[in-house]
Protein backbone atom coordinates (compact mmCIF):
# COMPACT_ATOMS: atom_id res chain seq x y z
CA UNK A 1 0.00 0.00 0.00
CA UNK A 2 1.37 3.42 -1.07
CA UNK A 3 1.57 6.00 1.93
CA UNK A 4 -0.23 9.20 0.45
CA UNK A 5 1.28 11.34 2.30
CA UNK A 6 5.03 10.46 2.02
CA UNK A 7 4.55 7.85 -1.04
CA UNK A 8 6.11 5.20 0.27
CA UNK A 9 5.20 1.76 -0.14
CA UNK A 10 4.03 -0.43 3.13
CA UNK A 11 2.42 -3.76 3.86
CA UNK A 12 -1.39 -4.05 2.92
CA UNK A 13 -2.06 -4.95 7.24
CA UNK A 14 -0.74 -1.71 8.47
CA UNK A 15 -2.99 0.92 9.61
CA UNK A 16 -0.33 3.88 9.98
CA UNK A 17 2.72 4.81 7.68
CA UNK A 18 5.69 2.79 8.49
CA UNK A 19 8.15 5.69 7.44
CA UNK A 20 5.66 9.13 8.12
CA UNK A 21 3.30 7.22 10.74
CA UNK A 22 0.40 9.05 8.62
CA UNK A 23 -3.49 7.27 8.67
CA UNK A 24 -3.72 4.73 5.65
CA UNK A 25 -7.10 3.97 6.26
CA UNK A 26 -9.10 5.26 3.50
CA UNK A 27 -10.69 8.19 3.46
CA UNK A 28 -14.50 8.18 2.33
CA UNK A 29 -14.57 9.26 -1.07
CA UNK A 30 -15.92 12.24 -1.77
CA UNK A 31 -19.99 12.70 -2.54
CA UNK A 32 -19.76 14.16 -6.13
CA UNK A 33 -20.67 17.65 -6.60
CA UNK A 34 -24.05 18.46 -7.58
CA UNK A 35 -24.57 18.82 -11.52
CA UNK A 36 -26.24 22.61 -11.81
CA UNK A 37 -29.44 22.46 -13.74
CA UNK A 38 -29.90 24.90 -16.37
CA UNK A 39 -31.91 28.02 -15.34
CA UNK A 40 -35.53 27.16 -17.19
CA UNK A 41 -35.95 30.35 -20.26
CA UNK A 42 -38.07 32.76 -19.09
CA UNK A 43 -41.95 32.39 -20.37
CA UNK A 44 -43.84 35.43 -21.74
CA UNK A 45 -45.91 35.88 -18.70
CA UNK A 46 -42.45 35.58 -16.99
CA UNK A 47 -40.99 39.30 -19.48
CA UNK A 48 -44.34 40.67 -18.87
CA UNK A 49 -43.93 40.34 -14.70
CA UNK A 50 -40.63 41.95 -15.29
CA UNK A 51 -42.06 44.71 -17.46
CA UNK A 52 -44.59 45.68 -14.94
CA UNK A 53 -42.04 45.92 -12.34
CA UNK A 54 -39.86 48.00 -14.27
CA UNK A 55 -42.33 50.39 -15.32
CA UNK A 56 -43.61 50.47 -11.50
CA UNK A 57 -40.21 51.08 -10.49
CA UNK A 58 -40.73 54.72 -12.45
CA UNK A 59 -41.71 57.53 -11.07
CA UNK A 60 -44.15 59.53 -13.26
CA UNK A 61 -41.68 62.14 -14.58
CA UNK A 62 -39.95 59.14 -15.39
CA UNK A 63 -42.55 57.44 -17.25
CA UNK A 64 -43.52 60.40 -19.22
CA UNK A 65 -39.58 60.95 -20.00
CA UNK A 66 -39.59 56.71 -21.07
CA UNK A 67 -42.24 57.98 -23.27
CA UNK A 68 -40.47 60.29 -25.31
CA UNK A 69 -37.77 57.69 -25.57
CA UNK A 70 -40.06 55.69 -27.49
CA UNK A 71 -41.48 58.38 -29.66
CA UNK A 72 -38.28 59.95 -30.19
CA UNK A 73 -36.45 56.47 -31.38
CA UNK A 74 -39.55 55.51 -33.16
CA UNK A 75 -39.45 59.08 -35.16
CA UNK A 76 -36.11 58.50 -35.90
CA UNK A 77 -37.27 55.66 -38.21
CA UNK A 78 -40.80 57.17 -39.39
CA UNK A 79 -40.22 59.55 -42.23
CA UNK A 80 -39.27 63.03 -41.71
CA UNK A 81 -40.15 64.53 -45.20
CA UNK A 82 -42.75 63.46 -47.40
CA UNK A 83 -44.12 65.20 -49.94
CA UNK A 84 -45.55 64.37 -53.35
CA UNK A 85 -43.91 67.39 -54.94
CA UNK A 86 -40.39 67.98 -54.97
CA UNK A 87 -40.38 71.95 -54.89
CA UNK A 88 -37.45 72.67 -52.90
CA UNK A 89 -36.30 69.22 -51.80
CA UNK A 90 -35.03 68.81 -55.89
CA UNK A 91 -31.43 70.76 -55.13
CA UNK A 92 -31.00 68.25 -52.01
CA UNK A 93 -31.85 65.03 -54.18
CA UNK A 94 -29.93 66.48 -56.61
CA UNK A 95 -26.88 66.19 -54.50
CA UNK A 96 -27.58 62.47 -54.85
CA UNK A 97 -28.77 62.14 -58.41
CA UNK A 98 -31.69 61.14 -58.11
CA UNK A 99 -34.10 64.36 -58.32
CA UNK A 100 -35.31 63.78 -62.09
CA UNK A 101 -35.76 60.09 -60.89
CA UNK A 102 -39.25 60.73 -58.23
CA UNK A 103 -42.10 61.97 -58.08
CA UNK A 104 -42.65 61.78 -54.35
CA UNK A 105 -40.21 61.77 -51.72
CA UNK A 106 -40.10 59.79 -48.35
CA UNK A 107 -37.02 60.21 -46.29
CA UNK A 108 -36.38 59.32 -42.71
CA UNK A 109 -33.39 59.91 -40.61
CA UNK A 110 -31.61 56.53 -41.75
CA UNK A 111 -31.50 58.25 -45.20
CA UNK A 112 -31.01 61.41 -44.47
CA UNK A 113 -27.82 60.26 -42.16
CA UNK A 114 -26.69 58.61 -45.63
CA UNK A 115 -25.24 62.15 -46.55
CA UNK A 116 -25.35 64.06 -43.00
CA UNK A 117 -23.74 61.30 -40.80
CA UNK A 118 -23.93 63.65 -37.89
CA UNK A 119 -27.86 62.84 -37.91
CA UNK A 120 -27.32 59.34 -36.05
CA UNK A 121 -26.30 61.66 -33.31
CA UNK A 122 -29.85 62.73 -32.82
CA UNK A 123 -31.10 58.78 -32.33
CA UNK A 124 -27.94 58.09 -29.93
CA UNK A 125 -29.15 61.19 -27.66
CA UNK A 126 -32.30 59.21 -27.57
CA UNK A 127 -30.87 56.11 -26.44
CA UNK A 128 -28.80 57.86 -24.18
CA UNK A 129 -31.39 59.33 -22.36
CA UNK A 130 -33.49 55.82 -22.46
CA UNK A 131 -29.98 54.35 -20.18
CA UNK A 132 -29.99 57.41 -17.77
CA UNK A 133 -34.24 56.42 -17.27
CA UNK A 134 -32.88 52.98 -16.61
CA UNK A 135 -30.27 53.47 -13.89
CA UNK A 136 -32.19 56.71 -12.35
CA UNK A 137 -34.81 53.87 -11.03
CA UNK A 138 -32.68 53.09 -8.18
CA UNK A 139 -30.75 55.87 -7.31
CA UNK A 140 -30.76 58.08 -4.38
CA UNK A 141 -32.31 61.46 -4.82
CA UNK A 142 -29.12 63.66 -5.56
CA UNK A 143 -28.15 61.09 -8.69
CA UNK A 144 -31.39 61.01 -9.46
CA UNK A 145 -31.64 65.08 -9.57
CA UNK A 146 -28.45 64.86 -11.64
CA UNK A 147 -30.07 62.67 -14.08
CA UNK A 148 -32.83 64.34 -14.63
CA UNK A 149 -30.71 67.39 -15.29
CA UNK A 150 -29.48 65.28 -18.32
CA UNK A 151 -32.64 64.32 -19.46
CA UNK A 152 -33.84 67.98 -19.53
CA UNK A 153 -30.68 69.08 -21.13
CA UNK A 154 -30.78 65.91 -23.97
CA UNK A 155 -34.83 66.71 -24.60
CA UNK A 156 -34.07 70.37 -25.04
CA UNK A 157 -31.34 70.00 -27.66
CA UNK A 158 -33.79 68.94 -30.42
CA UNK A 159 -37.35 69.10 -29.08
CA UNK A 160 -38.33 72.46 -29.11
CA UNK A 161 -36.74 73.47 -32.18
CA UNK A 162 -37.73 71.10 -34.31
CA UNK A 163 -41.68 71.82 -32.50
CA UNK A 164 -40.85 75.60 -33.43
CA UNK A 165 -40.47 74.55 -37.15
CA UNK A 166 -43.32 72.04 -37.49
CA UNK A 167 -45.66 75.10 -35.94
CA UNK A 168 -44.48 78.07 -37.49
CA UNK A 169 -42.40 77.67 -40.59
CA UNK A 170 -44.53 76.66 -43.78
CA UNK A 171 -42.50 75.22 -45.90
CA UNK A 172 -41.24 72.59 -43.23
CA UNK A 173 -45.05 72.23 -42.31
CA UNK A 174 -45.51 71.25 -45.81
CA UNK A 175 -43.36 68.50 -46.47
CA UNK A 176 -42.66 67.46 -42.68
CA UNK A 177 -43.47 63.70 -42.52
CA UNK A 178 -44.92 61.67 -39.30
CA UNK A 179 -41.89 60.53 -38.37
CA UNK A 180 -40.62 64.51 -37.70
CA UNK A 181 -43.79 65.44 -35.42
CA UNK A 182 -43.08 62.50 -33.21
CA UNK A 183 -39.28 63.06 -32.61
CA UNK A 184 -39.72 66.39 -31.81
CA UNK A 185 -42.49 65.77 -29.84
CA UNK A 186 -40.43 62.50 -28.07
CA UNK A 187 -37.84 64.96 -27.46
CA UNK A 188 -40.18 67.53 -25.71
CA UNK A 189 -41.62 64.62 -23.30
CA UNK A 190 -38.21 63.68 -22.26
CA UNK A 191 -37.30 67.27 -21.55
CA UNK A 192 -40.77 67.63 -19.77
CA UNK A 193 -40.27 64.21 -17.98
CA UNK A 194 -37.38 65.27 -16.65
CA UNK A 195 -38.38 68.47 -14.96
CA UNK A 196 -41.16 66.98 -13.12
CA UNK A 197 -38.81 64.68 -11.76
CA UNK A 198 -36.63 67.13 -10.80
CA UNK A 199 -39.65 69.02 -9.13
CA UNK A 200 -41.04 65.70 -7.49
CA UNK A 201 -37.75 64.17 -6.15
CA UNK A 202 -37.01 68.14 -4.84
CA UNK A 203 -40.09 68.16 -2.81
CA UNK A 204 -39.76 64.50 -1.61
CA UNK A 205 -35.85 65.33 -0.40
CA UNK A 206 -37.14 68.39 1.35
Amino acid sequence: MICSACGKANSDSVSFCEFCGASMRASAAPAPAAVPTPAPAPTAADVAQMGKSFFNALSPGEKFAGAGVIAAVLGFFFPWISSPDLGALGGILGQLGSASELSHVSLNGVDVAKFVGATYLILLAAIAAGVLLYFSRTRPAPQKLLMAGFLVLIGSLCGPTIIVELLFIPMVQTVAGFGLWLLGLGYCAIAAGGLITISTVGKTAR
